[in-house]
């Protein structure tokens, strides 16, 4: 089951992700699985997938993809180089050079994030496929819900 985890991460890593505050869900019929991404303020304590019953099938593990961060580009820098290049008797030559940069004011920041994006894969139950229109998605964080439909099982 840790391989699976890790190949579903690995996999949501490459993908887009879902913008700031939102959250995303699609079915995944090769693991027979809910995907679900989810950026927040906070990370997801839980991701369920709940049944028309109340019956709640929670995800086999949530997945950190990013956290809050900041992304700095390099600050610009200026080079200083001294060279030297001359002849020796016919047809020689020999040459020697030396090169400094010096970074030149601050790093810029080029990406800031104040959010935990996650993935979480839910397996479904055996009549999903059938009534798939009737279940939803929750996702708990910060002592907060969020609802959403759950994806049609494309197959």
């Amino acid at each position: 089951m840790g391989d699976d985890r890790r190949r579903h991460a690995d996999r949501m890593r490459t993908e887009r992700l879902p913008g700031p505050n939102s959250a995303d869900a699609q079915y995944d019929p090769q693991q027979q699985a809910v995907q679900v991404r989810v950026s927040s303020l906070q990370p997801p304590s839980a991701v369920d997938l709940v049944a028309p019953d109340g019956m709640r099938y929670p995800a086999v593990g949530i997945a950190l993809l990013s956290g809050p961060h900041v992304l700095y580009n390099p600050p610009p820098s200026v080079g200083f180089g001294i060279g030297g290049f001359g002849f020796s008797g016919c047809c020689s030559g020999f040459g020697s050079g030396i090169g400094v940069g010096v970074p030149v004011g601050q790093p810029t920041p080029a990406e800031i994030s104040d959010q935990f994006v996650v993935s979480a894969l839910i397996p479904v139950p055996s009549n999903y496929a059938a009534n798939w229109s009737q279940y939803h998605v929750e996702v708990s964080a910060g002592g907060q819900a969020m609802n959403f439909a759950a994806p049609h099982p494309a197959g």
